[in-house]
């Protein structure tokens, strides 16, 4: 399952039409909140013995934008809950992101990605 459809089908407080969930660089301005966004950070192939990797190894950065600490921390269990089932959260950090007036949890998530 995609990193799309895992936070969609697990983190209701992001909405259903759209799913508030948005590659970065693409969140509408103005957004409603909370929303998050992904990124893949890097990636590396699943090599084997033989023939092409059939998969790709990913990290992916993952961002939750909210208007209160605790609504950025509610939404941030919701998606870890829908993702930890296929990849790892490797790292995590909740912060007051100064030029958007937000408040911002940032996490690291590593899962394999069929090519």
């Amino acid at each position: 399952m995609s990193l799309f459809a895992l936070v969609k089908a697990g983190a209701p407080s992001l909405g259903t039409n759209p799913t508030r969930f948005f590659e970065f660089g693409t969140a509408p301005e103005l957004e409603q909140l909370p929303y998050a966004t992904w990124q893949e950070l890097n990636g590396s192939p699943f090599n084997v013995l033989e023939g092409a990797p059939s998969t790709d190894h990913i990290k992916a950065q993952i961002d939750v934008w909210a208007e209160t600490a605790a609504q950025c921390r509610a939404v941030t269990r919701e998606i870890r809950r829908a993702i930890d089932s296929a990849g790892t959260v490797t790292f995590f950090q909740n912060t007051w992101d100064e030029p958007s007036r937000l408040y911002r949890s940032t996490l690291h998530y590593t899962y394999t990605k069929e090519i």
